[in-house]
């Protein structure tokens, strides 16, 4: 299930971040998930050499088992999206974000070997995976950001003047 929990709400704030809004939480949530993509393909690999090591318990009862696992997974990520998003507002639509989780769903199980629980699913947000791949070599302490007003800068309002 790793890379599919909380993928509703990443994808919410970087799309918030598409429309320039909040510009810093945008940012960490790019690295959180070059992070994730890290610990993704980490757990994929050591999940997939357990398995070749270990066929006798690599059966179809228990890629049964692992797939249903994920279902389950899946259904409560949908609630939290529902919880997280309970109308479709500014710019962004539930429906998008349920079936991005399918769709991330599906390439996870993939990736292990196992079958799709909604074989065709497609991504209904191609611009969150160019969100996503942010440039690995950049250090979060050496970016610039430049979105933010020092506060020296700010003018100050007497309380008089509130």
């Amino acid at each position: 299930m790793e890379g599919t929990q909380f993928y509703g709400l990443f994808g919410m704030i970087l799309s918030l971040y598409r429309q320039n809004k909040f510009p810093g939480i945008g940012q960490m949530f790019r690295y959180t998930l070059r992070d994730e993509s890290n610990h993704i393909e980490l757990l994929r690999n050591l999940f997939m050499d357990l398995m070749e090591e270990n066929r006798e318990i690599w059966t179809p009862e228990f890629k049964e088992e692992l797939r249903q696992t994920m279902a389950e997974a899946i259904a409560l990520e949908k609630d939290f999206i529902r919880d997280c998003l309970p109308v479709n507002a500014v710019g962004l639509a539930i429906d998008e974000f349920l079936t991005y989780i399918d769709f991330i769903a599906d390439r996870r199980l993939e990736g292990c070997g196992l079958a799709p629980l909604n074989p065709g699913a497609k991504n209904p947000l191609p611009w969150l995976a160019e969100m996503m791949d942010i440039k690995k070599e950049q250090n979060f302490f050496e970016g610039r950001v430049t979105e933010y007003q020092k506060a020296s800068a700010l003018q100050v309002a007497s309380d008089d003047e509130l």
